[in-house]
């Protein structure tokens, strides 16, 4: 079927990868966004959802559905995995595409849309996930050998080796691998996930001290993480959805789940 862009949904596709893209830029730069952007994109967005309740009504049941999205987004920063930007940010797109779209350049939405944005946003990561643990492996291999099995097989997806003296004069990377002094010298605590809350000059002066008693070199690798600037893949995914509806995630689940979704509406 062939839709008319209509001009709201123009003006929609316009302020979201307006914004997005600043968001991305902010995100990358220093792993932050503005919270007046934020608190300006979400009154947009209240104000894109009224006229879209105007024009197309809205369901309650859907909504609903809907809202489960930047519920488990809220869930995530509860427990420190994900900044409160990207959550008010999820809302705001959630509140921005209330419906699938009856007009607009995706070739089919039967999904409420923020399912698919977080999901083309979350194969977005897989893909530089997978990408970054090639060009890791390969260009590390001898590094990774010093560290155990279990480790070995994630750090490449999800981390680089740093010196210390280059991790305490950097921005935004949190350790995965904690030196500590103890009883038998320095010893290596791994793991595979960190708190964005943590505080980051605690580890950066416990690394001090550790080089100022001799303990370790300025020189030593440790592995640190910067994690994915989740505005990035926002914005993919919303660009995603935008262009293809939700076509390609309903073939994936059809994959999955052993069934021939209908491509067309």
């Amino acid at each position: 079927m062939n839709y008319t862009l209509s001009l709201l949904e123009v003006l929609k596709a316009v302020y979201a990868l307006t914004f997005l893209t600043v968001f991305s830029v902010q995100d990358y730069r220093r792993r932050e966004v503005s919270d007046n952007l934020v608190y300006l994109f979400i009154g947009g967005s209240v104000v894109f959802l009224a006229f879209t309740v105007l024009v197309e009504g809205l369901n309650p049941y859907y909504t609903a559905f809907s809202a489960i999205v930047p519920a488990v987004f809220a869930l995530m920063h509860a427990a420190g995995s994900m900044g409160e930007g990207d959550v008010l940010v999820v809302a705001a797109l959630t509140m921005l595409y209330p419906n699938p779209s009856p007009t607009g350049l995706q070739t089919r939405s039967l999904l409420p849309p923020i399912y698919s944005i977080t999901m083309y946003s979350a194969l977005s990561v897989v893909v530089l996930s997978l990408l970054h643990g090639f060009y890791t492996t390969v260009r590390y291999s001898e590094l990774l050998k010093n560290i155990p099995l279990k480790y070995r097989l994630v750090y490449p997806f999800i981390a680089k080796p740093m010196t210390i003296g280059d991790f305490v004069n950097s921005d935004f990377y949190y350790p995965l691998v904690l030196l500590q002094a103890g009883g038998r010298g320095v010893e290596a605590v791994y793991r595979l996930h960190y708190d964005i809350r943590e505080d980051l000059n605690a580890h950066k002066e416990t690394l001090r001290e550790l080089v100022e008693k001799n303990l370790v070199s300025r020189d030593t690798y440790i592995w640190v993480s910067y994690g994915i600037p989740f505005m990035i893949p926002l914005l993919v995914g919303t660009l995603t959805f935008m262009l293809l509806g939700d076509t390609v995630l309903l073939a994936l689940l059809g994959v999955l789940l052993g069934f021939t979704p209908l491509l067309s509406p």
